[in-house]
């Protein structure tokens, strides 16, 4: 399945520009890694994850009670866990039914210039996501800076 935003919505910032907002959903079988974002070839264009929300497709299924998980990654080896040490990864989520076990967490310096990928830890159960993003206009020195952190971190 070929990625796609669902949604847009245009906010006015302070200056007078515009930043798009942008939603990208879907449903991710057990286990499956899949692609949310192409690369654009434009290095001063980037994306800033704004939120990382997931569910169980069926959450009041009481045979399907166990925690689902997700992470948003840089590259499209299948995320095998939580790795915060590891960065292409960019974002963590736990679904679970005690709320307290609960969260999502993203790095706070992510920006995505090449492309966006999500796997589904649980290789029970299927799930669903949803990934908020916007627009990054960088300038050339940091959309090189980027993409070179990008590159040293995947090989």
């Amino acid at each position: 399945m070929e990625p796609q935003a669902l949604g847009n919505r245009v906010s006015q910032t302070c200056k007078g520009w515009s930043k798009v907002n942008r939603y990208l959903r879907g449903t991710l079988a057990a286990g499956e890694t899949r692609k949310l974002l192409i690369d654009d070839g434009d290095f001063q264009h980037g994306f800033v994850i704004d939120h990382l929300a997931i569910s169980p497709v069926n959450p009041l299924d009481e045979t399907n009670q166990a925690a689902t998980s997700a992470v948003l990654h840089l590259t499209p080896t299948a995320a095998t866990g939580f790795l915060w040490r590891d960065p292409t990864q960019i974002a963590w989520a736990v679904y679970n039914t005690n709320p307290t076990n609960t969260f999502s967490h993203i790095a706070p310096d992510n920006i995505v210039v090449r492309e966006l990928y999500v796997t589904n830890l649980n290789v029970a159960q299927e799930l669903n996501y949803m990934v908020h993003i916007h627009d990054r206009t960088m300038t050339p020195a940091h959309g090189v800076l980027t993409m070179v952190k990008e590159v040293t971190y995947n090989d």
